[in-house]
């Protein structure tokens, strides 16, 4: 049922899904605008509509939750900055990067350096036993709060003509990027011609000819319909993205401390949640894509070992970037180290 729903929503272009309130009382005293490009009929909208309802409903209807979906109100930048002024959002779900990147916030870059994780257990380890304390403070810093880790998941390659099981491969087409300094940098060490497009931008890139290919998980090809113009999906699992759930810090203080509780909840149940939504799909979305005619490709262990080779000096020239994240970097790579013994 639920892969039914995800995938009714291919047919739909983004730039349809608009503003969608589920309700609530006619008066409430708090109103918080959410934003995110999440498309709907996802596990992340599901996700996001069980939060709406547990805020509405544990705080009595004194606060009302708008949520925008699908990228209606602009690229995950865009709405990471409307959140920071606190005026037309006052809460969202985003990519870590993009967060990173809108807020210039190293320590959110980090996660998503290529090769860092090899499974979901030691992404889960490290997100909440080493990141998610000194992700809070920066992001409280500047002015946000973190309500949870959600996922997006492990990023593969797409691409219009062939596969790409080597680097050399991957070098014959175009790639969108996304707007980050780690994605550009990580196609720029595999010799791969990037262009940075926000996603309401993808789809008619790849339909034109503007570029040939891109990165992203099953979840999100498929329910954005990037997976259509596309020949082949690799099964690279180059980058594992995290995403956060964040609300303006201004909005959260304006609250009594009883609705503050209610607004943040239990970001530790919050993150399992999101997680299980997501994984739990990934086997039949790959079925999904085969399916639709597309090659799913795997790659053997020395296939991905080129990648991660060529791509291992993005590490070092984020450190050399961010030399204030050397420290948080260092205790990654100690617990990383803890688990593969």
């Amino acid at each position: 049922m639920r892969l039914r729903k995800l995938l009714i929503t291919l047919g739909l272009a983004l730039a349809a899904l608009m503003m969608m309130p589920l309700g609530g009382h006619a008066n409430p005293e708090f109103v918080m605008n959410f934003g995110t490009v999440a498309p709907d009929g996802t596990p992340w909208s599901d996700q996001l509509r069980d939060v709406k309802k547990r805020i509405e409903a544990e705080s009595g209807g004194r606060i009302k939750v708008k949520l925008f979906l699908g990228g209606s109100l602009g690229s995950e930048i865009e709405m990471v900055q409307d959140v920071a002024r606190g005026e037309r959002l006052q809460g969202g779900g985003f990519s870590t990067g993009a967060i990173g990147e809108a807020l210039d916030i190293p320590i959110l870059l980090l996660p998503e350096l290529p090769y860092l994780f090899r499974d979901n257990a030691e992404a889960d380890a490290v997100l909440d036993e080493v990141l998610y304390t000194p992700v809070a403070a920066s992001l409280a810093a500047k002015g946000f709060m973190l309500g949870a880790w959600a996922e997006n998941g492990w990023r593969c390659f797409a691409t219009k003509g062939g596969p790409a099981t080597s680097p050399a491969e991957l070098a014959k087409y175009k790639m969108r990027s996304q707007e980050s300094p780690v994605h550009l940098d990580m196609y720029k060490a595999l010799s791969v011609q990037a262009v940075a497009k926000p996603t309401s931008e993808v789809l008619p890139a790849l339909n034109t000819g503007i570029v040939d290919g891109f990165d992203n998980t099953p979840l999100f090809s498929l329910a954005a319909g990037w997976i259509e113009p596309v020949t082949h999906y690799t099964l690279s699992r180059h980058i594992y993205q995290p995403a956060g759930v964040i609300y303006s810090k201004k909005f959260h203080d304006s609250l009594p401390p009883d609705l503050q509780k209610v607004l943040m909840g239990d970001p530790a149940a919050e993150a399992v949640r999101g997680r299980v939504g997501v994984r739990s799909l990934e086997a039949e979305l790959l079925e999904t894509i085969q399916a639709m005619g597309k090659e799913v490709v795997p790659l053997t262990d020395e296939q991905r070992k080129s990648f991660r080779q060529l791509t291992r000096p993005v590490h070092k020239q984020f450190l050399a970037a961010h030399p204030d994240v050397v420290d948080a970097y260092t205790q990654v790579k100690a617990k990383l180290k803890s688990m593969r013994q």
